[in-house]
C-alpha cells in the first residue's frame, strides 16, 4: 500500500530538518519548494529526498497542488514543514486504512510546552455531525482515486484546507475517524511566519466569499448547513479582529 505525503515549504530552514528527520522512508515523500530563499532545499536534499519546485501559483495551495500532480500513492496525506510525523506513523497509517475515501486520525497539538491529543471517538461521521478538526488536511488520509481531480483553491491564503475537505464531502458526506490512540502527526504552533499568525480581516472575508460561491454550487442542504455554521464562525472572527483596530 503506497502512501504519499506532500510537504510544501517556504523559508522553513529552522524547522525543515526536524520534519525531514521524522518522515518514514516507506512513504512516498514529496517535498515542494515554494520558491524559498533560504537553505531549506539543501536541508531537504541532505536527507536524501528529492525536492520539487512549485510549478503552480506561489503559496501553500499551489505547492500542495504541485505535490498532488506528482504523487503516485494509493493514499495521500499532507504535512506542514514545521510539523512532524510521530514514530510508528507508517504502521499507524496501515492500521487506519479502510474502505472509506477520507480517514481522519488523531494528532498531537503542541503550543509552547503544552501538548494535547486532538481526537474524536472512533466511528463514521456524517454531515449532521462532523468530527472536531474536520477541516484539516494534515490529520487525514485521502484515497488518491477519490481526490484525483480535486485541487486546493489557489486564490486563498487562509482556509484552503477546509475548502478542499468540503469538495470531498460534496462527493461523499462521510469521514471515518480511526482509533483515537492512532496519533500520526505533531502539529506545532511556533512558526511566526505561518499564515495562521498573519491572517487579516481581508483574508477571512476572502474565505467567506469562497464559502458563498461553494453554497451556490451545491443542492445538499446538510452540506449547506455545515458551510453556514463555518461562515458564522468566520464573521464572528472578523468582528473580533476589527474590534482591535
Amino acid at each position: 500500500m503506497t502512501i504519499s505525503v506532500i510537504v510544501p515549504f517556504w523559508n522553513s530552514e529552522k524547522w525543515l530538518g526536524r520534519c525531514c528527520e521524522s518522515l518514514d522512508k516507506r512513504l512516498e515523500v514529496i517535498l515542494v519548494d515554494d520558491h524559498s530563499t533560504d537553505s531549506g532545499r539543501e536541508i531537504a536534499e541532505s536527507y536524501g529526498f528529492e525536492v520539487i519546485e512549485n510549478e503552480r501559483t506561489k503559496g501553500v495551495s499551489g505547492a500542495r497542488n504541485t505535490g498532488l500532480d506528482y504523487s503516485h500513492g494509493e493514499w495521500v496525506t499532507f504535512l506542514d514543514a514545521d510539523d512532524e510525523m510521530l514514530p510508528q506513523s507508517w504502521e499507524t497509517f496501515q492500521k487506519a486504512i479502510s474502505d472509506f475515501n477520507v480517514i481522519q486520525l488523531p494528532h498531537k497539538r503542541l503550543r509552547g510546552q503544552s501538548e494535547r491529543t486532538a481526537a474524536n471517538l472512533e466511528g463514521i461521521y456524517t454531515l449532521s455531525g462532523l468530527p472536531e478538526h474536520w477541516w484539516g488536511v494534515w490529520n487525514k488520509l485521502f484515497r488518491a482515486d477519490f481526490v484525483k481531480d480535486i485541487r486546493f483553491d489557489e486564490s486563498l491564503q487562509y482556509g484552503e484546507d477546509g475548502m478542499f475537505v468540503l469538495e470531498c464531502l460534496k462527493r461523499d458526506g462521510r469521514i471515518y475517524h480511526a482509533d483515537r490512540h492512532l496519533c500520526t502527526t505533531r502539529h506545532r504552533f511556533e512558526n511566526p511566519d505561518s499564515l495562521s499568525h498573519k491572517k487579516t480581516p481581508e483574508d477571512v472575508m476572502i474565505q467567506c466569499r469562497a464559502y458563498e460561491e461553494f453554497l451556490k454550487l451545491t443542492d445538499d442542504n446538510a452540506l449547506k448547513l455545515v458551510v453556514a455554521k463555518e461562515m458564522e464562525k468566520l464573521w464572528n472572527r472578523i468582528s473580533r479582529m476589527l474590534s482591535t483596530y
